[in-house]
């Protein structure tokens, strides 16, 4: 009797009610996602993952472009992908220990061999100027090029050059172990880096100095993402945390406590808005780890994306996901949606639904 009750209620709602907000499920990738970046305006974004294949994808409609790939040579697992603001060069970090420079329609501009396996790469953030890239790698031994030790390091690029990669810095002993991911700080003045012992580090971007250790969090820091200006930095966990930063004191100012073990977490481009368009939100991802997965259903692996209020730090909602943890996450540069990209290998396309800009429950 009480299911044949709910069922009557629920056919009863007005249409629109109940019609959800139906993502755009994308199967690019046969293996797990890495990183999900958008270009500046905001109108394509770039998918990449283990299975070495960098997709262009157009936003609106989340139909794929092409793909970034040498003719002839398969390249292994890319970690990290990177775009200029004026969408002129993409860069990608792959397993291989090879940095290649694409232009943005497809041509190859230049490839680096960096050496070691290659975790991160970032363009400088200079508008108009944006001729460097900050990348961090794993030690590895190989014959070719004997023992290579985990590094960051800052090269220049210039294409117009006959050899247009030059290295500018390399910071390797004074690294207390390996860097999963660096990116600039504030003005290109500083390059933070977080690894797995839960410590955030900042350097010096001109000669590599160590200017402050935060032990921000209790087990590994998966991610590190800023507002526009970076004057705040977001981290997230495998501690289950997500915690907020100055980047002018390095001070925590809030910190987001859930259920899961988190993998990425970023903050919401709505947060530099007018005041009438203004929303101070944060998406996080995560979800069980990957090879416990087999033993749950998805609803308990809490696959979902979580939407929490940046200043309250209490959780808004949860956005259904899919059949693994979340790997990353990224908003539409116009705070209107966004991408998740999944352990399972789908890129899911969320678009927000009148009800997140005029409702109430999501101021």
């Amino acid at each position: 009797l009480k299911f044949g009750i709910r069922a009557r209620r629920v056919l009863s709602f007005p249409p629109r009610c109940r019609r959800a907000m139906r993502p755009y499920v994308l199967h690019i990738h046969e293996r797990p996602l890495t990183l999900v970046k958008f270009n500046y305006d905001g109108d394509f974004f770039i998918s990449c993952a283990k299975d070495g294949d960098v997709a262009l994808i157009r936003t609106e409609t989340c139909e794929r472009i092409g793909t970034y790939s040498i003719p002839g040579e398969k390249q292994g697992a890319v970690f990290a992908v990177d775009i200029t603001m004026d969408s002129k060069y993409v860069v990608t970090a792959g397993a291989d220990g090879k940095l290649i420079f694409y232009t943005f329609e497809g041509e190859k501009a230049g490839v680096l061999n960096h050496g070691g396996i290659l975790r991160f790469v970032e363009f400088n953030q200079k508008p108009g100027e944006q001729n460097m890239v900050v990348t961090c790698n794993d030690k590895l031994k190989t014959q070719s090029e004997g023992q290579v030790p985990n590094r960051i390091m800052v090269w220049q690029a210039d294409f117009t050059k006959e050899q247009p990669l030059k290295r500018i810095l390399s910071i390797d002993s004074a690294l207390p172990m390996k860097a999963t991911k660096v990116k600039w700080g504030p003005f290109d003045e500083t390059l933070v880096s977080i690894d797995e012992e839960g410590t955030v580090i900042i350097w010096d971007a001109l000669n590599g100095k160590q200017l402050h250790v935060i032990q921000a969090h209790n087990m590994a820091v998966t991610s590190l993402n800023f507002t526009g200006d970076r004057m705040l930095m977001i981290t997230s966990s495998k501690d289950m945390t997500a915690k907020l930063w100055t980047m002018d004191t390095y001070e925590c100012v809030k910190t987001y406590k859930t259920d899961r073990p988190l993998n990425d977490a970023a903050i919401s481009p709505l947060v530099e808005a007018e005041k009438k368009d203004q929303k101070y939100h944060i998406l996080m991802g995560g979800g069980q780890d990957a090879k416990e997965v087999t033993t749950t259903a998805a609803s308990s692996g809490k696959f979902e994306a979580l939407l929490y209020h940046m200043i309250y730090e209490e959780e808004i909602g949860s956005i259904k996901g899919g059949f693994g943890p979340l790997n990353c996450v990224a908003w539409f540069r116009d705070g209107r949606g966004f991408v998740t990209g999944g352990e399972d290998g789908y890129v899911r396309c969320h678009h927000f639904d009148n009800d997140y800009f005029t409702s109430k429950k999501f101021e």
